[in-house]
């Protein structure tokens, strides 16, 4: 090889050195001591697939009117639009004694219990008629109330604690949290019933025939769960409870879904550790949280129940989960599991009806067609399984599962939530199980949830998560707890 060709090869080696030395970095323009920097990848667009973790909790018995009745008023402070079907104007109801009761603003944070049963919440619809194919007046709010005083050996035999409605100053938490993330003035509860019921709807979108406590009965619910269709898909999920049975066990709907649930009690854990799975960034991809249903935190009405104690207490949940590293790809889906009887001047969903609702006018106050153009669609509200009934007391009307139950609150809190959004798409609250089938790609558990919207409205995956939502107002515990303010006597004029 001549010195030529050995120069040659030389630096050919040389040269391969070079690369293999500054391959990390690239290699340097000529006349430059600077390397090329590598260009950065484009943001990848969010999409429902970065929502990692769904939050579902419930609080208890409050309508859409009793608990968000002057939301209008609140964005209107802030200067955004009176968007929101709320108490606009007061509206009554007729007393047994003749009396006729209005919308008021309530001066305590406790109310005597009123009900949502199956035989209260037709009643609520239709006064004197409790059939099916009635038509729907929404006079009778106060006159079960009234029944409920009665036979529950209350104060308030008048009925009148069931028109009352709360300000943002009251609540000025959940208001803030409704207003500046996503809320709903036409999610319903899935069925005219109690809690007992209502809350299975929530777990497998049916009470398989229930319209009582399952309890009542000795019934055990046989149905497919949410929790059984992740636990398929290998989907993580945990149920967060507050109180405990008297047995020592945390307290769950789960249970009345057997034999199922007895092979999950290691999924059932104290409501602490959703503050702490947050923050470790431990969070499982589905959370259903149980409320404070024996320690008096789930703002139901009761004569020493604190509303704003409830309200408190699902802050200190939610600024937890805004405050950790799990919020930046969370959902919140906090809302009330019935309307505990309370006044609602919207009708419930019924199958094959438009939705209606009251109003005033010259000639007074009437029914009249609902307010927004979906309102006018024939609702399609199908029975979950064909099951009828199967639970009937004397007196209850034989009616099926082709309607909702009232209005109930609503707040989505996630930094992927649209701000200041109100829907108006008319659903009923097993749209949450929708919602979590289709992010983790999961089947329907039956006719009921397969006819909600997939909740996509209340989501913008376009622009720029909200990671930085601001500070909610503090939930204060000012409102005197004092129920007989809320309180009338049969045959005593209310003072309005």
């Amino acid at each position: 090889m001549t010195s030529v060709k050995k120069a040659l090869l030389l630096y050919s080696l040389l040269f391969v050195v070079l690369l293999l030395l500054t391959g990390c970095q690239g290699v340097g323009v000529a006349g430059s001591s600077s390397p090329t920097p590598t260009p950065m990848p484009s943001p990848t667009p969010e999409t429902l697939q970065s929502v990692n973790h769904i939050i579902f909790m419930m609080q208890e018995n409050r309508s859409f009117d009793a608990y968000f009745g002057k939301l209008n008023d609140y964005r209107a402070s802030l200067g955004l639009s009176r968007s929101v079907d709320d108490l606009e104007t007061n509206f009554t109801n007729p007393a047994d004694d003749g009396d006729t009761i209005r919308n008021f603003h309530l001066q305590t944070s406790c109310i005597f219990n009123t009900s949502a049963a199956w035989l209260e919440s037709h009643g609520n619809a239709n006064r004197f008629d409790l059939t099916d194919s009635a038509p729907v007046l929404l006079d009778g709010f106060v006159h079960t109330a009234a029944g409920d005083a009665v036979s529950g050996s209350f104060a308030d035999t008048k009925g009148v604690r069931s028109m009352g409605f709360y300000t943002r100053d009251d609540l000025p938490s959940p208001y803030w949290f409704a207003t500046q993330f996503a809320t709903s003035d036409r999610w319903y509860s899935p069925a005219p019933a109690q809690t007992e019921d209502s809350r299975l709807y929530a777990m497998a979108a049916t009470s398989q025939g229930l319209v009582h406590p399952p309890q009542e009965s000795n019934s055990v619910l046989t149905a497919q769960t949410i929790f059984q269709l992740l636990d398929a898909a290998g989907i993580s999920w945990r149920i967060y409870s507050v109180d405990r049975q008297p047995d020592g066990r945390l307290i769950s709907t789960l249970r009345n879904f057997q034999p199922y649930a007895s092979t999950k009690e290691d999924h059932i854990v104290p409501v602490a550790q959703f503050l702490t799975d947050a923050q470790n960034g431990t969070l499982p991809q589905f959370s259903y949280i149980e409320p404070a249903f024996l320690s008096g935190r789930d703002e139901h009405p009761g004569q020493t129940d604190n509303l704003q104690a409830g309200a408190q207490f699902i802050e200190s949940l939610l600024t937890g989960l805004i405050n950790s590293p799990s919020w930046k790809d969370s959902v919140f889906i906090e809302t009330f599991d019935e309307n505990g009887g309370l006044f609602d001047h919207v009708s419930p969903m019924i199958d094959g009806r438009p939705i209606q609702e009251l109003t005033t006018g010259p000639s007074g106050q009437t029914i009249a067609a609902g307010q927004y153009p979906t309102d006018a669609t024939v609702q399609h509200v199908p029975s979950p399984d064909g099951i009828k009934p199967r639970d009937l007391r004397p007196g209850d009307p034989p009616d099926d599962f082709i309607r909702s139950g009232f209005r109930v609150p609503l707040m989505i809190v996630s930094p992927f939530a649209k701000t200041h959004y109100v829907s108006h798409t008319p659903m009923d609250y097993t749209a949450v199980l929708k919602f979590v089938e289709k992010r983790f790609n999961l089947p329907h558990l039956n006719q009921r949830d397969a006819a909600q919207p997939d909740m996509d409205e209340f989501f913008d995956f376009a622009n720029s998560p909200n990671l930085n939502p601001g500070t909610p107002p503090p939930q204060g515990l000012g409102l005197a707890c004092d129920a007989t303010q809320a309180s009338g006597t049969s045959g005593t004029p209310f003072p309005q």
